[in-house]
C-alpha cells in the first residue's frame, strides 16, 4: 500500500469535495479517479498545462 500526501489550494479542494456524493468517502473517490486515469478514461486538457 502506498500513502501519498499532497497540497492543493482550499478553493480547488472545496470545489472538488462538493462534487463527491455524500455516500462516498473522499478517499474512495480519489482511488476511483486514479483507476480511471490508469485505465485511460481521463481526457487531458493540454491547454490548462501551458502556463
Amino acid at each position: 500500500m502506498v500513502k501519498y500526501q499532497f497540497q492543493v489550494d482550499d478553493e480547488t479542494w472545496n470545489a472538488w469535495k462538493e462534487t463527491v456524493p455524500r455516500t462516498k468517502s473522499l478517499e474512495q473517490r480519489l482511488i476511483e479517479l486514479i483507476e480511471a486515469d490508469t485505465d485511460g478514461r481521463v481526457i487531458e486538457d493540454d491547454s490548462k498545462q501551458k502556463e
